[in-house]
Formats: C-alpha cells, sequence, structure tokens
C-alpha cells in the first residue's frame, strides 16, 4: 500500500506545480488585458504600474551581442537543451540558459522612454538550430560550447570500419531576441527616470521591474499578441494540473 500512496502523492505534486505554473501565467494575461497602453508622453511624472508599446531603438548603451548568432540586439535569451532517453521515451533537458540585455528606449510616435530590462519575464519570436549527434558544430556554436561547462559538443564518431557509429545526443540551441527596430511591448513599473536635455522628447520615466507591479514583461508583438503567447504556455500547464490531480482524486475514491 505505501508504493501507491507514494505514487499518488508523486503525482499530486506535479499536478500541483503544474496548477500553480499555469495559473501564475494566466494571472500575467489578466494584468496585461486589463488596461491599454498609455502613449508615451502621458509618463512624464507618472510612477506606478504602466503598459507600453511602440518600436524599440537604441538608447546610451547601445547594443549586446547574441551568443548563437551574433547578432547585435537590445535584449535575448537562450537556452541550450539536449534529447534524452527516459525509459522508453524521450524527452529535451534544459543544459543551461540566461538572459542579458542594455536600457533601450521605447518611441510610440509621442514620445521616447527608457526601459531597464533587468529582470523581465521576455517572450519574444525564437530562433532554434538543431544538430544531430555526430555533427561537426557551426562555428559560432563550438565556441560557446568550449567555453560552457555545462554543455559538452555531442561530436564523437566511432569508425567501425565497415561503417562509422555517431555517438552523443541532439541538441537544440534556441535563441530569443529584441532586435533595433521591432515592435515592442512592455508592462512594468515606471519610476523616475535620469535627467533629460530640455526639448529632448525622452520623458522622465524609467520602465522596469518593481514591486508595484504583479509581474513585468517584454514582448515583441502587441498587447493582445502578448497575452495570447503567454495564455498557451498557461492553458497547456493548468490543463496538466487539473488532470493530474483529478485522477489522483478518482483514486482515492472508495
Amino acid at each position: 500500500m505505501v508504493l501507491p500512496q507514494l505514487v499518488a502523492l508523486g503525482v499530486l505534486a506535479v499536478g500541483s506545480y503544474f496548477c500553480y505554473a499555469g495559473g501564475r501565467r494566466l494571472a500575467t494575461v489578466y494584468h496585461i488585458l486589463r488596461n491599454d497602453p498609455l502613449p508615451v508622453q502621458e509618463l512624464h511624472g507618472h510612477r506606478g504600474p504602466v503598459e507600453i508599446a511602440g518600436r524599440a531603438d537604441e538608447g546610451d548603451d547601445g547594443t549586446v551581442e547574441a551568443p548563437f548568432t551574433g547578432s547585435h540586439c537590445l535584449a535575448y535569451t537562450y537556452e541550450v537543451e539536449e534529447l534524452r532517453s527516459r525509459g522508453k521515451g524521450q524527452s529535451w533537458e534544459t543544459l543551461d540558459d540566461g538572459m542579458a540585455g542594455v536600457d533601450f528606449v521605447v518611441d510610440d510616435g509621442t514620445g521616447r522612454v527608457l526601459v531597464d530590462p533587468s529582470g523581465a519575464d521576455i517572450y519574444l519570436e525564437s530562433h532554434s538550430v538543431t544538430v544531430p549527434p555526430g555533427t561537426e558544430l557551426p562555428e559560432r556554436l563550438a565556441r560557446f560550447v568550449a567555453a560552457n561547462e555545462n554543455v559538452d559538443a555531442q561530436d564523437r564518431v566511432i569508425d567501425l570500419k565497415v561503417t562509422q557509429l555517431e555517438v552523443g545526443n541532439k541538441q537544440r540551441f534556441t535563441e530569443r531576441r529584441l532586435d533595433v527596430g521591432e515592435t515592442v511591448y512592455v508592462y512594468g513599473q515606471a519610476t523616475r527616470g535620469p535627467s533629460v536635455e530640455w526639448g529632448s522628447n525622452l520623458v522622465d520615466a524609467l520602465v522596469g521591474d518593481g514591486d508595484a507591479t504583479p509581474v513585468f514583461v517584454i514582448s515583441d508583438t502587441d498587447e493582445r499578441g502578448t497575452a495570447w503567447r503567454i495564455a498557451r504556455g498557461g492553458l497547456w500547464r493548468a490543463g496538466i494540473g487539473v488532470v493530474a490531480v483529478a485522477v489522483v482524486g478518482l483514486t482515492a475514491l472508495p
């Protein structure tokens, strides 16, 4: 009786986690859709939660270089995954991930405001490269792997004379970037910004993370596109959680 109970507790724990993760994403969608973006020019002296949308431009800090493509961008996230065997199935396991960015400007035509991307939940279009085992990595990816202790190259080949055996796992390198000139949507907290020169259309505000807002989101699409992008992930997570909890509840019935 102990083993079935432990299995049920494990399933319940997994279900509860998925319910929490899905609910958190759906709560983010609620906050995004509750109000409309403000014109940037109205952020003069504004403090607290704010939504803005416009074009992403360089600030004084310039750009950062994305790790896999070398593209110069305003913010990026990256993820390296490896396809691992799990019993009779396979699943992608994350080996390494990260994010970087610089302060950038959002221009909506009414004004310009500075955004600090530190601590943001970033939802950007993904660019992925999948590399089969035994394949030599492109130069830039090879340099990344060589400098990363969490990722090993999967390019070994064993010569069996009559044939060659590829040794290793399939890897996937995913990069998401906010490029200069792209559409950008930001939900965050407005605080006092750096001083600006007289006549500048840069408003006296800085949008970033903060305790006054429940979420901080940066996305490369509009408000509704951002909400749908987040909701899709929330719905399937919540669905798995509900099913898992329901299964445990049904099996516990006499």
